[in-house]
């Protein structure tokens, strides 16, 4: 057995002690690091003041790379071991958005990586029920919406002229919207209020303002008035419905009274060619100036018309649908009037406003063009060319057969049907020729939702229009439907990961077709890219790539990102 020296024992204990500095050492260095560099997730302690701190963007990245700095400082707080930024510099850094919300007894901060919603579909898509998530949609609301034409009872838009013009694809959202509501609301009895057997046309008669005759057209009695004819009312019910004929320069009126003391709101539709205008101080909806001796069928949500009136006088100032109350109706000049009522929802009639000016404004090619210019000076696409009035649009046509297929579906008019399927026609003419039709690398069929020169490929109008597709050849005995479904879905199959970027979609190829600078898709654009997605998932179950694609795509709403190398 040997003996231990003092010098062994010595440096026995020099090791021993020298480990655990190291240990010790170890340990702070990675509590420093996850102070650092991790979220913190425990509620945080002041334990000293905070104090002032400048935080410089990327000064050193700027030099390694040769990039000018752009000096731009954030004025930042530190206790002397975590850096706190201003949210307002996370914000427009990130993109991202954030709001104080109440949870319990205590108040947080809400952190949102992205906005707009995604809806996971319950069932199969099906093409006589809700179009996608659509029931959400409100369009006539829109900014972008001048008002709801007085003679077709569609929505008039300003996308690309202040003057107002009838715009296809915002005509069939404004249809599909409320179908989805009708279809989702079956099961609720609506409210309504008929208006021309009460005492008001009682009293017309007798006085001599009115009288009933038969209208000619139709041989069925109708109310017609050569003087002025009053309905007083009281009604809460917004929804005003009536047919009505101008003889000779007839005009109605709704006086709608508010919360505020003695404050009466006066609509005016006269027989003008505006859509909305201002005459010797009245704000005027019009029907039109050649519509004498012609039966129109009037929907007038009032709400909506007075929030038009608002925004066209730039008033700030909104009212609340339970704020408001019809107290008259007026009619004058020499015109007939049937069929009046007062009710809280007419979504299905809304819905066959849109239907009918589908069947109206239909060409000769079967499509409906986009009467203003597109593109004007190259502001939107400036490597592609001005699209002059009168072009087609993929998104356009594939959302009126998706109107069509459900107005046929509901009524049983064979019009609709045969409306839908010369519809299809346009896509099978190339985008330069005057169609919706590109080719991508003279392999893959695209039915483009602007037909650009050069083309741009842009995803979210593509599948709208391979819906509307699948839509009708769900209903219809030709192949012409189906063929132009399956081969547009191939093509999605085979581009789909293209517009990818690995933390979000791009809305086109704008940079593979005009060599410039991508466009990445704002988040309403990106969740429809997803809601498209699972709606064709719940059509084509066996295809993986949909499913994954819309998946991996949502977890990007989250701030998930694609893996690094």
């Amino acid at each position: 057995m040997g003996r231990i020296s003092l010098k062994n024992i010595f440096f026995i204990l020099l090791g021993v002690l020298g480990l655990v500095y190291l240990v010790y050492k170890n340990r702070c260095n990675v509590e420093s690091q996850k102070s650092l560099f991790e979220p913190i997730t425990e509620p945080y302690k002041e334990t000293s003041k905070l104090d002032n701190l400048t935080c410089v963007l990327n000064k050193e990245v700027s030099k390694n790379i040769g990039f000018k700095l752009s000096n731009k400082k954030i004025f930042c707080k530190t206790d002397g071991r975590e850096v706190f930024i201003p949210f307002s510099f996370v914000k427009n850094y990130y993109e991202a958005r954030g709001d104080y919300v109440q949870n319990g007894a205590s108040r947080d901060f809400e952190i949102s990586h992205s906005y707009s919603k995604v809806y996971t579909p319950k069932s199969k898509y099906d093409p006589s029920g809700q179009f996608m998530h659509f029931k959400s949609f409100n369009v006539e609301s829109r900014s972008r919406v001048k008002c709801i034409s007085a003679s077709d009872g569609v929505p008039v838009s300003t996308q690309w002229s202040p003057a107002g013009y009838y715009y296809p694809t915002q005509i069939a959202q404004f249809s599909l919207s409320h179908f989805s509501n009708h279809v989702a609301n079956l099961h609720k009895e609506a409210q309504k209020i008929l208006i021309e057997d009460g005492d008001s046309i009682k009293i017309a008669l007798e006085n001599n303002a009115a009288d009933r005759v038969i209208d000619q057209e139709s041989k069925s009695l109708v109310i017609e008035f050569k003087d002025t004819l009053d309905f007083h009312v009281s009604s809460e019910y917004l929804i005003l419905c009536l047919d009505f004929k101008s003889i000779d320069e007839a005009a109605f009126k709704i006086f709608v009274e508010t919360d505020v003391k003695d404050e009466t709101i006066v609509l005016n539709y006269f027989p003008v060619d505006e859509f909305l205008s201002v005459r010797n101080d009245e704000i005027v909806f019009g029907f039109g100036s050649k519509t004498d001796g012609e039966w129109l069928r009037i929907t007038r949500d009032v709400a909506t018309d007075i929030d038009k009136v608002l925004s066209m006088k730039k008033s700030p100032h909104r009212y609340k649908k339970t704020s408001l109350k019809i107290s008259l109706l007026q009619f004058s000049g020499h015109g007939q009037v049937t069929n009046i009522s007062l009710s809280n929802e007419e979504h299905l009639r809304m819905f066959f406003h849109g239907a009918k000016w589908f069947l109206k404004n239909q060409d000769k090619n079967g499509g409906w063009p986009s009467e203003v210019v597109f593109n004007k000076d190259r502001k939107k696409y400036p490597k592609a060319e001005e699209i002059p009035a009168g072009w087609y649009g993929a998104m356009c046509q594939g959302q009126a057969l998706s109107v069509l297929v459900r107005a046929f579906l509901t009524s049983g008019d064979q019009k609709y049907l045969a409306a839908a399927e010369k519809a299809v026609g346009v896509f099978n003419v190339t985008s330069s020729e005057g169609g919706v039709r590109a080719v991508f690398m003279d392999k893959h069929p695209w039915y483009e939702e602007y037909p650009t020169n050069p083309p741009t490929f842009i995803l979210n109008g593509f599948m709208y229009s391979l819906l509307g597709l699948y839509d009708l050849k769900s209903i219809s005995e030709g192949k012409v439907a189906k063929h132009l479904y399956e081969s547009g879905l191939e093509s999605l199959m085979a581009l789909l990961p293209l517009y990818d970027s690995g933390s979000g979609t791009f809305y086109d190829l704008r940079h593979f077709t005009m060599k410039t600078a991508p466009k990445g898709a704002r988040w309403d654009y990106h969740s429809t890219h997803v809601n498209q997605l699972l709606t064709l998932f719940s059509i084509e179950r066996n295809s993986k790539l949909l499913k994954e694609t819309a998946e991996r795509w949502r977890g990007y709403m989250i701030g998930l990102r694609s893996s690094h190398n």
